[in-house]
């Protein structure tokens, strides 16, 4: 507990030096003069007693010589009249006692007494005298003197003595009281104005104080400091109120700017088109914005809340939208992170909006601003312009290869039809995605392609309602990118597509008068594709992908013996399902140029060959890339419980339903699903699939198939 140390001002110290000095001198004083006194008292008694013993000793000497008893007596009854006196003794030579009255005290000297002696007992003062004649000591006189007296004199002395002092010390105690209070009021007035103008109050009068000691000094010259600080007060007070006329002169005009400005700001902020507004950490919307906001979003929620906001007019992402908003609250993550992961993109009313949050951080307040742009005419202009880069893709695919790209469509309408049926969580439907994917993506129809990827990582995450959307989008989509070219496949469908070397071939077997069936089989030949086109619209696919993944310049080289041809309706499956072959080369196999330079490899390779090997046909692409990562095949079929041990076990592995080398899967592969079908395809029409690969070297796939036809007859598949 802490306490208070009590503080003695002046006025109580002058006080108790005052009584302090007044109590040391009038108690010396009074001490003083009483002992003197009673000293004086006490010599007086002690002379009064040498005085009494001398004069009588004369007068008794008669009394002494002659023994004369009454002498004695007649001469020392003349003191009995004094009070002192308590006892006379007369002694004669030979001690016997003349005269005597009172009581002696004993034990005093009286014989042989040469000289007159005073003598101090405890309540008397004696007086020996010898009494002495012409002939010498004739006896002794003992005179006894009562002290009663000076003791009653020695205490009236003290009495007096300490009222005295007293009295004094009263006086001196009023009159320092008085000087002191004098002395402390005056003090104390200077102390109080300057406290009060320490304090700030310099409104204080002057001290009225007209002494001429040190403490009138003090004050004339405190009141002349505090003139002089009042009069610099005014000064400064004046001007001040001059700056602040200013100041507030220049406000006014600066607020009226301001406004100006402002009306100026809203205005243009009323007029922009974009939407902007200021939202705190707390979700609170703040209560400036741009009257686009509400025109593109609609009214502000009552609440005054962002997520009220959102959840009005995009209920969807809602939810994703407020976890976000919590991990950036959080301060866990990264601001930029967070801001990213935000729903940047939403459809109200018809329109396409596109959000943009920046962290602000003004004054120690951090904020969030967000910028809304209606980027409807933008997406609307790059739907068109992908609709037209896409129609002029399969335009110029249809003409480059009319029977392969009818043969394409057809197929691809059947895995559309097949899709828009539904999500099903089956191998056979993912295969279908995955080949739509990927022949949409080498026939230049992103759109189909992205909306596959969509419906995969809808389907990957578990996500059925994102999977259905997905699957319905890409009917309407692909209805909407063929209903373009609607007419020129229905008029594509009823010609023939032929080459001048069928002409000549023609001409050269009617020359030759060749047999009917020969020319029968020409002629329905001519309804099949050609594998050089078809594995020439691979090679231009593969000079595409790789620049779109950054492989670089690559060398793609189409190698087919004969003028092989394919029925379409047996075989479009397996040229869709190849396309996975070509895309895994580009994207799995090729290096990028930095990789390929590091590692002093010549130019990449890919070829594409074709031909018939005795009673087979063989389709191989190549490709001189980095090789399969077999130790990784090995852990991914480990993982699935797949055989692993032997060659042979992880080629099969390579090609089941799900197994890829990817850790993330993309739009062009990854997922584990194109080779399988792929194989499935291929064994479909009676086929088998053989892989080679040497790490660094590069990739074979062979596929091959026993046939029973000529050259120039129509191709056909055993089984």
């Amino acid at each position: 507990m802490k306490t208070t140390r009590a503080t003695l001002t002046i006025y109580h110290k002058l006080i108790a030096l005052i009584v302090a000095l007044l109590i040391a001198v009038v108690g010396s004083l009074a001490l003083y003069l009483s002992s003197q006194q009673i000293a004086a008292m006490s010599a007086a008694l002690r002379t009064k007693a040498a005085t009494y013993g001398s004069v009588m000793a004369s007068q008794t000497i008669s009394a002494i010589a002659f023994s004369d008893r009454e002498t004695a007596r007649e001469v020392l009854t003349s003191i009995d009249a004094d009070a002192d006196v308590t006892s006379v003794v007369l002694y004669a030579g030979d001690g016997q006692v003349l005269y005597s009255r009172g009581a002696a005290t004993p034990g005093l000297p009286v014989i042989d007494v040469a000289a007159s002696r005073v003598i101090d007992t405890a309540s008397r003062i004696a007086a020996v005298v010898p009494v002495v004649s012409l002939e010498g000591p004739r006896g002794v006189l003992v005179i006894e003197l009562s002290t009663e007296s000076l003791r009653v004199a020695r205490a009236h002395v003290r009495s007096l003595a300490l009222f005295t002092g007293l009295a004094a010390l009263s006086g001196g105690i009023v009159a320092a009281w008085l000087i002191a209070r004098r002395i402390a009021r005056r003090l104390r007035a200077i102390a109080d104005v300057a406290s009060a103008v320490a304090g700030g109050d310099l409104t204080q009068q002057p001290i009225n104080d007209k002494g001429r000691d040190e403490i009138g000094v003090l004050a004339t010259a405190f009141n002349a400091m505090l003139s002089q600080i009042q009069q610099l007060l005014a000064h400064v007070q004046e001007l001040a109120r001059q700056e602040q006329e200013r100041l507030a002169g220049l406000v006014a005009q600066r607020t009226a700017q301001l406004d100006a400005r402002n009306a100026e700001m809203r205005l243009v902020f009323d007029e922009v088109d974009q939407g902007l507004f200021m939202v705190d950490l707390d979700g609170t919307l703040a209560s400036e914005r741009s009257a686009a906001v509400e025109r593109l979003l609609g009214p502000a929620p009552a609440s005054g809340k962002l997520h009220d906001y959102i959840q009005a007019f995009a209920p969807e992402s809602a939810k994703w939208f407020a976890l976000q908003w919590e991990m950036l609250c959080e301060g866990e993550l990264p601001p930029e992170l967070c801001l990213a992961q935000l729903p940047a993109r939403f459809e109200v009313a018809q329109r396409h909006l596109e959000l943009h949050y920046k962290l602000t951080d003004s004054d120690g307040r951090r904020r969030v601003l967000v910028v809304i742009s209606d980027i409807t005419a933008r997406v609307l202009r790059q739907r068109a312009e992908r609709d037209e880069r896409e129609t002029s893709s399969l335009m110029s695919r249809m003409l480059r290869g009319r029977v392969g790209f009818l043969a394409f469509h057809a197929e691809a309408a059947q895995y559309t039809t097949a899709i828009a049926a539904g999500p099903q969580d089956d191998a056979a439907f993912r295969r279908t995605v995955h080949t739509l994917k990927g022949i949409a993506a080498l026939e230049g129809i992103e759109s189909i392609s992205e909306l596959c990827h969509e419906l995969e990582t809808a389907m990957a995450d578990g996500e059925a309602r994102a999977a259905r959307e997905a699957a319905r989008a890409i009917a309407d989509r692909w209805e909407h990118v063929t209903s373009k070219i609607s007419p020129f496949i229905a008029a594509a469908s009823n010609r023939v597509e032929l080459v001048p070397g069928d002409l000549e071939r023609m001409e050269g077997a009617i020359r030759g008068k060749a047999p009917a069936n020969q020319l029968l089989a020409m002629v329905q030949s001519w309804r099949h594709e050609r594998v050089e086109h078809r594995l020439q619209r691979f090679a231009d696919d593969a000079h595409a992908l790789a620049a779109r993944l950054g492989k670089g310049s690559v060398d793609v080289a189409v190698e087919v013996l004969g003028d092989l041809r394919l029925p379409n309706d047996r075989w479009s499956g397996f040229w869709n399902a190849f396309t996975h072959a070509v895309r895994n080369a580009v994207d799995h196999g090729l290096e990028t140029p930095d990789e390929r330079a590091a590692h002093g490899k010549p130019t990449a390779r890919l070829a594409l060959r074709a031909k018939r090997d005795g009673n087979e046909l063989v389709i191989e692409i190549e490709d001189n890339g980095r090789g399969v990562d077999w130790s990784k095949v090995a852990e991914r079929a480990q993982t699935r419980g797949l055989p692993h041990a032997t060659k042979s076990d992880l080629a099969e592995a390579l090609f089941h339903d799900g197994l890829s080398t990817r850790d993330v899967a993309s739009e062009i592969s990854g997922r584990g699903i194109g080779l399988s079908a792929l194989r499935h395809e291929c064994v479909a029409i009676g086929g088998n699939v053989t892989i080679s690969s040497t790490g660094g070297a590069g990739t074979t796939m062979r596929f091959h198939w026993h046939c029973s036809s000529a050259q120039h007859e129509p191709l056909q598949i055993a089984g």
